[in-house]
C-alpha cells in the first residue's frame, strides 16, 4: 500500500464550503448594517426637518388660532402668493412656511431629487402655545411591510414625537 500526499478532492470541496459560506455571512451582515445606516439617516433627517419647523414657526404662530394639520407626500400644500410686494396675513404666512418646509421632504419629479424620507406623514397640532409634531417613516429595514401609514409609529414604522412651547 502507499502513502498518499497531498489534499484530496473532496477536502477541497469541504473547504470551499466553508469558505462560501462565511463569505455570504459577511455580507448578510453587510446588507444588514447598510439598512441600520440608512435607517439612522433618516432618523437625523427626521429629526433636523423638526427642528428647522418648530423655529420657522416659532416666529409666526404664536397669536395664531389652534390648528391641526396632517401632511403628507400625496397632499401637497398650495403656496399662497407671498413676496416684498403682496403682504400675506399670519395665516397665509403660516401656510407658506409649511408649503416650503413640505417641499424639504417631498420628492420632486421635476427636478429628480429623491425624498430623504420613506413614505413620510406628519401631524401638526398646535394649541395654548404649545406646538406638537408627530412624523412616522417606513422603515428601510421593513421595506416589505406593508403597514397602514399614520403619524404614529408602529410595525415597520419609525416615529418622532416633538413638543415645543412657543413663547
Amino acid at each position: 500500500m502507499q502513502l498518499q500526499r497531498g489534499f484530496s478532492l473532496l477536502e477541497v470541496l469541504i473547504t470551499l464550503l466553508i469558505l462560501k459560506l462565511g463569505l455570504l455571512g459577511v455580507l448578510a451582515g453587510q446588507t444588514l448594517a447598510l439598512q441600520y445606516v440608512i435607517d439612522a439617516t433618516q432618523r437625523t433627517t427626521a429629526v433636523a426637518l423638526s427642528a428647522t419647523l418648530v423655529q420657522e414657526l416659532s416666529a409666526t404662530i404664536s397669536d395664531n388660532p389652534a390648528f391641526t394639520l396632517e401632511l403628507t407626500p400625496d397632499s401637497p400644500l398650495v403656496l399662497p402668493p407671498c413676496s416684498a410686494d403682496f403682504r400675506c396675513t399670519e395665516a397665509e404666512l403660516r401656510d407658506y412656511q409649511l408649503g416650503r418646509w413640505q417641499q424639504l421632504w417631498q420628492s420632486s419629479l421635476e427636478t429628480g431629487a429623491t425624498a430623504p424620507l420613506f413614505a413620510p406623514q406628519f401631524c401638526l397640532q398646535f394649541a395654548d402655545n404649545s406646538l406638537r409634531l408627530q412624523a412616522s417613516w417606513q422603515q428601510r429595514a421593513n421595506a416589505d411591510t406593508k403597514a397602514t401609514i399614520s403619524c404614529e409609529p408602529g410595525d415597520g414604522r419609525s416615529g418622532l414625537a416633538l413638543t415645543a412651547r412657543i413663547p
